[in-house]
């Protein structure tokens, strides 16, 4: 699904872990497509493991290298403690809504007193 002309969605679902490949094939498959705006909506996802984080991560650099980015769409607060624990809060601020990491405004805990996001450059 194309939210917006140039940007690709992957959306997920459940518990990703080592065993549960499909979002990994798909992030390869919207990396190795060309993507250069990649949402990645993981709002129905209740828990993930560090090879999703890895993956995350791959994705991320391999984007960052072209110029684009990835955002990440989560809400449930395992997700985010993981995010958390791996010291990625910058890399992957929070996006409560697929329209939010579009327009890049992130959830209201990553913007400080002064206005100014953290982790812009994601």
């Amino acid at each position: 699904m194309r939210p917006d002309p140039g940007v690709v969605q992957v959306t997920a679902s459940g518990e990703l872990d080592a065993a549960t490949d499909e979002l990994s094939r798909a992030l390869d498959s919207a990396v190795a497509g060309g993507a250069d705006r990649l949402v990645v909506d993981l709002l129905d996802v209740t828990f993930i493991d560090s090879s999703v984080v890895r993956d995350l991560v791959l994705a991320h650099r391999a984007v960052s290298e072209r110029g684009g980015w990835v955002r990440i769409v989560y809400t449930h607060h395992l997700i985010k403690r993981v995010i958390e624990i791996c010291g990625l809060t910058q890399v992957f601020p929070q996006y409560p809504t697929v329209a939010a990491a579009i327009s890049r405004t992130p959830h209201h805990s990553d913007v400080n007193v002064g206005g100014s996001t953290r982790g812009g450059a994601s």
